[in-house]
């Protein structure tokens, strides 16, 4: 048996955040998942965001008699980034991750991603430090796995930080070496000073607040990592939040929050337009999305263009060497 000095040192406190809103049918298995962690020091801290099902009377009876889960409920819905912040204020942890109600994460998430963030903030000597995990994706009703992404930085020594991170977020395809890949709340860690120094979650984005998260952490010298496993897996689940041009609408918000940056960089419009393409992309309009992405190397050929031009002949080079 570890010794409660012993496990404070080596094992030091995680609180696992799980963000609740109408989610009667998956919570409880939400909550079991967390439970099962083989990490011997954590909590976890549920929010319930205002729901209007039956959500909140299955999550009390059901830590009725546990000591270390605790529930903090929303009057009334303040979205995403308002439960992440609840997290935030009322867990004790010296490290936060983040677990999405209809997700599951391996048993050895806490374990693993504790190792490769500690590890990384030791080594650099700075807690401006975002950790991820691959993860995989499966629909709503179907226990197969459609397809996976792999995480930001999943690549030791080829992690990306500072302001290129930024740049990636709001337009540019992704300086050549480094890892890219996606980001996401439902995979991160991080250590607790990350809030200190560049605060919580901005409550205006429903939708992208780990994005807005993500830039403010690059703007000020930040590293962005991940273990190189799919210690996720997520349930594609439709919401009100990502219904028909409501992402669009919070990707076009965060170039409008950084508006000033992309100005000085000369690339303001051509981030918009690179925004419409992304969307364009993802809901598979090809024609429209290489229509955007024209548009936007026209208006900012220094900047947009060249990046592409660089990635491209990068990516000729790979396939030549092969």
């Amino acid at each position: 048996m570890v010794r409660l000095k012993t496990m404070k040192k080596e094992f030091p406190l995680i609180t696992i955040g799980i963000t609740c809103f109408n989610a009667q049918d998956l919570i409880i298995r939400a909550i079991k998942h967390a439970q099962l962690q083989d990490w011997p020091n954590y909590e976890i801290v549920i929010v319930d965001d205002g729901s209007s099902d039956n959500s909140v009377s299955l999550i009390k009876e059901y830590i009725a008699t546990t000591k270390n889960v605790f529930l903090f409920e929303h009057t009334e819905n303040k979205g995403f980034p308002g439960a992440l912040n609840t997290i935030i204020k009322n867990g004790k942890g010296d490290y936060f991750v983040f677990f999405d109600d209809d997700d599951v994460s391996a048993s050895d998430r806490l374990a693993k991603q504790y190792q490769r963030l500690s590890t990384f903030i030791e080594e650099k000597k700075t807690s401006l430090v975002m950790c991820y995990t691959n993860r995989n994706v499966k629909y709503e009703n179907s226990n197969d796995i459609a397809y996976s992404f792999t995480a930001i930085g999943s690549s030791i020594g080829r992690e990306p930080h500072g302001s290129m991170v930024a740049d990636y977020i709001l337009w540019h395809p992704g300086k050549v070496g480094y890892q890219w890949g996606m980001f996401g709340s439902c995979t991160l860690m991080v250590h607790k000073n990350l809030f200190k120094k560049i605060g919580n979650f901005d409550e205006t984005f429903r939708r992208n607040t780990e994005w807005d998260m993500a830039i403010r952490c690059a703007l000020e010298g930040g590293h962005f990592i991940a273990v190189d496993e799919a210690l996720v897996t997520q349930t594609k689940t439709p919401t009100a939040d990502k219904a028909g041009k409501k992402p669009l609408y919070f990707s076009l918000l965060l170039r409008e929050k950084y508006k000033d940056l992309l100005k000085k960089d000369g690339v303001y419009l051509g981030a918009r337009l690179i925004s419409k393409s992304r969307f364009c992309g993802g809901r598979g309009r090809k024609y429209q999305s290489h229509g955007y992405s024209i548009l936007a190397a026209i208006v900012s050929p220094h900047r947009i263009l060249k990046s592409k031009v660089i990635n491209s002949l990068s990516k000729c080079s790979k396939r030549a060497s092969v």
